[in-house]
């Protein structure tokens, strides 16, 4: 019982972990760049978290197993395997096909798409936040979570960011209950490394979720409602 509750106990820990371990700074200052990112390997992300729970984890192995590498939303899996950490939805699934990633980035032989999804801080993002805020007062909507994707590549077992300027890559998000409300029509903003802010269309007739048409890249991801 005791090693159940020290899982438990460990899975909350893995969004901060993985937090600072990950590229949140970006967002600190809408004028910074996502060209700063270092790019880190599975094994790095995996023994900072290992790194941090130390008492509670012997091995990297064990570590990895803690990780989702997918996701699911409304019965649809994510197609990107990654690392999926975000807690203030219900589920974040990729849904475009990999061939269609890998062909409209032009990853070579290889190279694999590989996504990294984890909550969004505003209070730590204090600007990316007020972009959002902004946005969603200018369509006198309220501001739900937020989440933070990053979409980008494996390559020889290290991740980098694939370029925000690619092809369409679509996302399925759940509503949680907490925001989920009948009549109202949901949207997301999305905020990018320097500023960038845009309000993306639900293209989905689901209730409880909230499909979104985006690129690669680095983005804050947040459901507003009006």
């Amino acid at each position: 019982m005791r090693a159940n509750v020290t899982k438990r106990v460990l899975a909350g820990t893995l969004a901060t972990t993985l937090l600072l371990a990950s590229s949140m700074s970006v967002f600190a200052s809408t004028g910074a760049s996502s060209s700063s990112k270092k790019s880190e390997t599975e094994d790095e992300i995996i023994q900072s978290v290992q790194s941090y729970v130390s008492e509670s984890v012997e091995t990297v192995s064990e570590a990895a197993s803690l990780i989702p590498t997918t996701s699911a939303v409304a019965g649809v899996k994510s197609s990107v395997s990654g690392v999926y950490l975000a807690t203030s939805v219900n589920g974040t699934a990729i849904t475009t096909g990999l061939a269609n990633i890998a062909s409209g980035y032009g990853l070579a032989a290889g190279e694999r798409p590989y996504a990294r999804v984890y909550n969004f801080d505003g209070k730590k993002s204090n600007l990316a936040q007020a972009c959002i805020d902004s946005a969603a007062a200018s369509m006198g909507a309220a501001v739900g979570p937020a989440i933070n994707v990053e979409i980008g590549k494996m390559a020889a077992g290290k991740f980098s960011l694939l370029p925000a300027d690619g092809e369409k890559i679509t996302l399925k998000v759940g509503i949680p209950k907490s925001f989920a409300q009948n009549g109202k029509t949901f949207s997301v903003v999305a905020v990018r490394p320097g500023g960038a802010v845009s309000i993306l269309a639900d293209t989905d007739a689901d209730p409880n979720t909230v499909t979104f048409d985006t690129t690669a890249g680095q983005a804050v991801y947040a459901f507003i409602k009006y």
